[in-house]
């Protein structure tokens, strides 16, 4: 539901010893008492997202390859294809004595190459990429690193820093009005490369063939069922087309003009699937972001079955502004008019009575959300919203109440809305126990009032009795 800039910290430590370095498999033995220096490399991947890892970190037995030489590319190797492995702690150590890496005896400078995930057999400095298969996403996920420069065994310690090379897309996809569930759900992506050549001298990628539709790789998080697939970067994904299928259809959508997969970015789809009139099935796209992993706000547009939109159409709708609350945790609870993490700091946030604060519970440990507390007047208002030019506005927010109580009797609409201070009316929604903080969707298709941009949730003492998560407010309109 969110999206995070993530630096995945790890450490390796590679054993130096006085022995000159050698190309061959076979490691020069230490020699005792020479005074030589082991150096502790770290590593860090770039500007990421969490692919391949669970909890961001790196898995046990997951292997990288590293090359040692001097000069430019990889034209003088010292080391060749050396493979480090690490048992999940993030400390990297030869994988076998023979893949040891020693810095030469002479002192002389050298620089590091190195990449994952390890292939054991290269075709020179070809690192093959294929990502046909999406099940296993850490097998195709290729990291490079070419930092650690100038360095000798009088160096204590180095970066090694990872990039991502290639794209991933991702779909959030909820259900909507007409789909009862999403079980059975399958995603493919048509019509992209899925081979290439990337060249370990040179960081540099090419040779893009093989062209075939992609099975995205279905999963969850918080709650939420993902589709995911990693990309090769292309300059021009205009028409792509995505389809959704269910046992009861299939739904589908074009990626606009100016769509593009650019390497080390994660782009995000926030879905909803849903049956249009005469049941036509119907995706539609409520928020686009960029990850470098960057949020950055795109369009969004409804379409058919089986219709093919390239191009969205005038009077498509757009998605004007989402507030997600920001990512991460939110520590010791601050109160609205303490907290800084919002995704649109240079709107205005306020709460009249001082008792909303934004928090995260353990069913979403990185979904950051404001919190109505139960029999108090609490609000959240929101200023700053810009809508000139947009016409059949609609607000979407998702709200879990807190209803773990058995005789819990209360709805959805106790939160109730103004667009510049006029009252929205809010449609009934009673609350039952399977709702006790879990998230839904509630859509109020028409606030033509937004004209001055200021939007109040509000929860009252005597209605608000579970208390009320508020995340995700969604603002759509007509160019």
């Amino acid at each position: 539901m969110k999206n995070q800039n993530i630096l995945l910290a790890t450490a390796m430590t590679l054993f130096i010893m006085s022995s000159s370095c050698k190309k061959d498999d076979t490691a020069t033995p230490p020699v005792v008492g020479t005074g030589a220096k082991a150096v502790a490399f770290s590593s860090s991947i770039n500007g990421l997202v969490k692919t391949k890892a669970l909890n961001d970190a790196w898995e046990a037995n997951d292997e990288i390859g590293v090359f040692m030489k001097t000069g430019t590319g990889l034209t003088d190797i010292l080391a060749a294809n050396r493979a480090y492995k690490t048992n999940g702690d993030g400390e990297f150590n030869p994988s076998a004595t023979n893949q040891t890496i020693f810095f030469p005896e002479d002192g002389k400078t050298v620089d590091f190459l190195a990449y994952y995930p390890l292939k054991s057999t290269l075709n020179g400095n070809v690192y093959p990429i294929d990502i046909n298969n999406q099940s296993n996403q850490a097998a195709i996920d290729l990291l490079y690193s070419n930092n650690a420069n100038g360095l000798s065994k009088t160096n204590s310690s180095a970066n090694l820093i990872f990039s991502h090379q290639l794209s991933k897309i991702e779909f959030n996809v909820k259900k909507g009005e007409g789909v009862n569930d999403l079980n059975g759900l399958a995603v493919n992506i048509a019509g992209l490369n899925t081979k290439a050549n990337f060249d370990l001298a040179t960081g540099s990628w090419s040779d893009a063939s093989q062209t075939a539709d992609l099975s995205a790789k279905i999963g969850s998080k918080n709650s939420v069922v993902t589709a995911e697939a990693i990309l090769l970067p292309v300059s021009d994904a205009a028409g792509t087309q995505i389809t959704f299928t269910l046992p009861g259809g299939k739904f589908k959508l074009s990626l606009p003009a100016n769509t593009k997969f650019e390497q080390g970015k994660k782009y995000v789809y926030d879905i909803e699937l849903r049956n249009g009139p005469s049941g036509t099935p119907v995706a539609l796209a409520l928020r686009a972001t960029i990850n470098n992993w960057t949020e950055v706000p795109s369009g969004s547009h409804e379409v058919d079955q089986d219709k093919d939109e390239t191009n969205p159409p005038t009077g498509v709708e757009d998605v004007l502004f989402t507030e997600t609350f920001g990512t991460g945790a939110a520590a010791n609870k601050p109160k609205v008019g303490a907290y800084a993490g919002w995704s649109n700091p240079s709107f205005i946030f306020s709460d009249s009575y001082g008792t909303t604060d934004l928090r995260t519970i353990s069913a979403y440990p990185d979904n950051i959300h404001a919190w109505l507390p139960a029999t108090k007047d609490a609000s959240l208002k929101i200023e700053g919203i810009k809508t000139s030019g947009y016409t059949k506005l609609k607000l979407k927010y998702d709200l879990a109440p807190n209803a773990n109580s058995a005789s819990s009797v209360s709805d959805f609409n106790v939160i109730t809305v103004k667009v510049n201070g006029i009252q929205i009316t809010v449609p009934s929604r009673p609350v039952s126990n399977a709702d006790n903080n879990k998230f839904s969707t509630i859509e109020l298709t028409d606030i033509s009032a937004l004209d001055n941009n200021t939007i109040e949730f509000f929860g009252s003492a005597s209605t608000n009795t579970l208390g009320m998560r508020l995340d995700n407010v969604v603002i759509i309109g007509v160019k």
